[in-house]
């Protein structure tokens, strides 16, 4: 990052209620709207990345248990990868925005650098586009024969956008929201204070803030996890809970299934005695999609959940470019639909992923001058892992090799008899992926929310946790029934017991002895 970039200053117009201690509103110019768009375009394993690098002694970056996944790629040992380069891109995704990131006027993003291939007689150059042929071989246009392409990596240059704007029209204004609405000065003040619920002038103060790299990427972190990022950014105010529960279940999401994925299947270990999950075995299908999720923009999992991610300041940039902002307010025609539904960088994921992602479209020059391999993938596109190994993933999606020892002396530690162990295979497909993408976002236990789920809706096995959890009557007197209508229910509920799941609850036990 260049120092002039790197000392780079905003300039926000803020209205406060410091009796709330609250930001009413800001307004600001297109390069600060330019950069909060840009948050729509990050992929998730790009945010830790950026975060990570400018976090302080003890501002450990907590989103979600996608924090712990994006740890575990860093913890992972090298030789489990097919080569270095794939762990490394796993760490530091690439974006299909590279171009934006670099002309913002404050470079949050840490773009890449540019590659581009070039016939050394001068007949050909293209950019470099995909992960996956990242190694050119002879030049099919050369009149000199058939010589060697060469590749090479262009000195990073920050292009900030001073005389144009990035995403949106240069010298336009908006007003933006606590939670990140976004509104053209166009839209007028008295509805902006209909909108915001502003009842009259005098409730707020203005005051001028001055915005610059570590600010902005405060910012970022605060829209992941506030609901009030810019009261958290200005007035240094505590972050609320974000809603627990995603608003739309999985089968509210209509997406469209990858014709050539198929469902993947986890070894799942549960306790007997109280329905916990303890871990997942999986193969290097299941673990390949996990380490997937990094490359999605953060656009791009608002689009997969259909607007519903449960982060609000998040949802708030997204309805802004697609409702809010008008579209001429925008630098292109196409700059909206981008935004809305970001592509991938093409050939960080195999063509079976489970998810429906799109892939950045190459260029002409990838078929016409000359032939590809890849360096990166020798297995494939998008396998990163070598096939022999089994993992263990954990309920906060921690994923380590699995090992018998250490899983034998984690069990003895806890205190957990053989006895008090069910292991079952579970089938996991598209609703289910979906699923753990939206919990992954705001859950610690994201496997716990899913695959329980699943495991109680095929098997009734774990409604054993929920009816003991019921039936303690005399334990506390919290827990007593004390309506009428509680113990109706608690009855009527038997009827939705699964028969395997009343052969579990009983197991041991002779119902028919007589006493």
């Amino acid at each position: 990052m260049s120092d002039a970039k790197e000392g780079m200053k905003l300039s926000l117009k803020v209205i406060t209620n410091k009796e709330r201690n609250k930001v009413l509103f800001a307004e600001a110019d297109n390069h600060f709207v330019d950069i909060l768009l840009s948050f729509l375009t990050l992929p998730l394993g790009r945010v830790f990345k950026v975060l990570d690098n400018h976090r302080g002694d003890n501002e450990a970056v907590t989103i979600g248990s996608l924090s712990s996944l994006y740890h575990s790629v860093a913890n992972l040992d090298s030789s489990l990868f097919v080569t270095e380069g794939a762990k490394e891109a796993l760490l530091n995704p690439k974006s299909s925005f590279e171009d934006e990131h670099k002309r913002l006027k404050l470079d949050i993003a840490e773009f890449q650098p540019y590659e581009f291939f070039y016939c050394p007689s001068g007949c050909s150059i293209f950019l470099s586009e995909s992960m996956y042929y990242d190694n050119a071989g002879q030049c099919l246009k050369c009149r000199y024969g058939f010589s060697s392409m060469k590749k090479e990596v262009v000195k990073k240059v920050p292009q900030a956008a001073f005389e144009d704007g990035v995403f949106t029209m240069y010298r336009s204004s908006f007003v933006i929201s606590d939670d990140l609405q976004i509104f053209p000065n166009l839209t007028g003040l008295c509805q902006i204070f209909s909108i915001l619920g502003i009842a009259d002038t005098d409730e707020g103060e203005a005051i001028e803030v001055t915005i610059g790299l570590n600010e902005m990427l405060r910012l970022l972190k605060a829209s992941l996890i506030s609901p009030t990022p810019l009261s958290n950014l200005i007035l240094n105010k505590a972050s609320l809970v974000l809603d627990s529960e995603p608003k739309a279940s999985v089968n509210q999401i209509e997406i469209q299934e990858n014709p050539k994925s198929k469902n993947m299947v986890l070894k799942v270990v549960v306790r007997k005695s109280s329905g916990k999950f303890l871990y997942a075995q999986a193969e290097k299908d299941f673990v390949e999609f996990l380490f997937g999720l990094l490359f999605i923009p953060v656009g791009g999992v608002h689009h997969l959940l259909s607007g519903e991610t449960c982060i609000k300041a998040i949802d708030n940039l997204y309805r802004s470019a697609a409702d809010l902002i008008h579209d001429k307010y925008f630098r292109s025609p196409g700059t909206k639909n981008r935004l809305m539904k970001p592509n991938v960088v093409h050939g960080c994921i195999s063509e079976n992923y489970i998810l429906p992602l799109d892939q950045e479209c190459l260029p002409d020059e990838y078929t016409k001058f000359c032939g590809f391999s890849s360096s990166m993938f020798p297995k494939g596109q998008g396998r990163y892992l070598y096939e022999a190994t089994t993992y263990m993933v954990m309920d906060d999606l921690t994923v380590t090799p699995f090992c018998v020892y250490s899983v034998f002396s984690s069990l003895n530690e806890q205190k957990i008899p053989r006895s008090d162990l069910k292991e079952m295979e579970v089938q996991v497909g598209l609703k289910e992926i979906v699923d753990l993408l939206k919990r992954s976002l705001l859950s610690k236990t994201p496997l716990t929310d899913v695959i329980v789920c699943v495991i109680n809706k095929n098997t009734g096995y774990v409604l054993e946790d929920i009816l003991l959890d019921k039936i303690e009557l005399e334990s506390t007197s919290s827990k007593r029934m004390t309506g009428r209508e509680d113990f109706v229910d608690f009855i009527l509920s038997f009827l939705t017991i699964p028969l395997g799941g009343v052969v579990s609850l009983f197991e041991g036990q002779d119902l028919f002895q007589e006493h």
